[in-house]
């Protein structure tokens, strides 16, 4: 086969991947927006609104209605931040899902339970067009990105939150929005808002704490004469001081999940605990427990030594700095997205590693998995690339899959069934890709302040 033969048969590969992507983005589009409009026109929406998750879902938007119910109820915010239950929520549920902040800047925007489903609908469309806009800044790397984006959005994660409306998705994007403010230096803006955003759920301190590390600039100068990190600093004490106290109270024995299905952690062992130790004996559960968790372990430091070992911080800076390339005529400065990266996959790194979270938060795994997309195309070719590019592409199928594998699980309805398949991400994928994103994330933050470092890498 001559060389053009090869070349015309890979561009006629591309298009035809590249038809198939845009088309499944399409139909994820059309499920999404018909799913979303439903939920805001009908209390009682069709049943194939969110279909996938059927056997999970909750009455419209429930999450952020609870919000709007309690705001417009006569609740002592002091009764909240002592775990008090009140009797406010539509739905019947305890009145301390959310940290009291939530209810107090629902009350001072006035926010109502009439307005519920147009600020959820507005939220949800922002939030898929931030998602397709930094896909489109990435388009260049072709199908693999389109097919990896439509995943994300019709994944699990994606699909709860949007579903219930969980803060979860609006910290998304105030994050975002936070990021901008850090790159551009508006820290005068900035401030106000990570008290906000960290008093909404306590855990986005993870996000502030690693661009923290991460410093950006070193030193003040007439545009910027605090220090940045002091100014995330005392706005995230600021923001834990009135958020932890709902947490000590109480306020997290609802708000995270025991471990198991539609839940994830490093210690996430309690529903995995109950349900095999009652049905396998005491001796038996135990002695799965164990090799479990020792799974766990294996996985753990698999995932930290292949990313080591192959230096996949190396290929992924390389494919922000290709991106970056792209927008130094434009506005959005050279770090935003380096900082986006860190920030969002900080958030869930910390989350994993101190609670146990219920899946929608791998929605701010995205930066990290749209990166490594791009990566995996901008590999270096030789044997070395070749290396990277498998050890990319197995921490993409690792988050990719975790994000698909509830729907197989509550599609069974035997309870062990459920259990054996959700084990496969706690135990398996989960650790893997955490660990290996920890590396990543940790050389991110040390070449940053110390540039050397990278320099001197082979």
């Amino acid at each position: 086969m001559t060389f053009n033969q090869n070349r015309e048969g890979n561009v006629w590969r591309d298009n035809l991947l590249n038809i198939l992507g845009y088309s499944l983005l399409g139909l994820v589009l059309s499920y999404l927006f018909y799913s979303l409009v439903s939920y805001a026109l009908s209390m009682h929406p069709s049943t194939r609104a969110f279909g996938m998750i059927s056997g999970l879902r909750m009455p419209t938007f429930a999450d952020f209605r609870w919000v709007a119910a309690i705001s417009g109820c006569n609740v002592d915010l002091n009764s909240l931040y002592e775990g008090k239950s009140v009797g406010c929520d539509p739905f019947g549920r305890h009145g301390i899902g959310y940290p009291p902040m939530s209810i107090w800047f629902s009350r001072f925007l006035g926010v109502k339970g009439v307005h519920a489903s147009l600020i959820s609908l507005a939220i949800s469309f922002s939030f898929i067009g931030v998602i397709l806009s930094q896909m489109r800044s990435s388009l260049r790397s072709g199908w693999l990105l389109i097919i990896v984006g439509s995943l994300f959005l019709i994944g699990f994660p994606a699909q709860l939150g949007l579903e219930r409306m969980n803060i979860d998705v609006l910290i998304f994007l105030l994050l975002y929005l936070c990021v901008l403010l850090f790159s551009s230096h508006a820290f005068v803006w900035l401030f106000p808002l990570i008290i906000l955003v960290i008093a909404l759920k306590y855990y986005p301190f993870f996000a502030f704490f690693a661009l923290m590390l991460h410093g950006l600039p070193q030193k003040p100068s007439l545009s910027h004469p605090v220090p940045p990190w002091l100014v995330l600093l005392i706005g995230s004490c600021i923001g834990l001081a009135l958020s932890l106290p709902w947490a000590a109270n109480g306020g997290t024995g609802v708000t995270v999940a025991g471990g198991g299905l539609s839940s994830h952690g490093l210690m996430a062992l309690g529903y995995l605990n109950n349900a095999v130790i009652e049905a396998f004996g005491s001796a038996s559960g135990r002695l799965l427990i164990k090799i479990a968790f020792g799974m766990k372990i294996l996985m753990l430091a698999c995932g930290a030594y292949m990313a080591y070992r192959l230096r996949l911080f190396n290929i992924l800076a390389n494919a922000i700095e290709v991106q970056v390339a792209k927008f130094k005529r434009t506005s959005l400065l050279s770090n935003f997205y380096r900082t986006l990266v860190v920030s969002m996959t900080s958030l869930w790194l910390g989350c994993y590693i101190v609670t146990i979270s219920y899946d929608y938060r791998m929605i701010f795994l995205f930066p990290m998995l749209i990166f490594i997309a791009r990566a995996i195309q901008l590999s270096p070719s030789g044997q070395t690339g070749l290396m990277q590019r498998r050890g990319l592409t197995l921490l993409l199928i690792a988050m990719l899959a975790s994000m698909l594998i509830p729907f197989f699980a509550y599609g069974y309805q035997d309870p062990l069934v459920r259990l054996g398949i959700d084990a496969i991400a706690e135990f398996v994928l989960i650790p893997f890709y955490a660990s290996g994103l920890f590396v990543i994330v940790l050389s991110t933050i040390i070449t940053a302040r110390r540039p050397s470092l990278l320099l001197a890498q082979p």
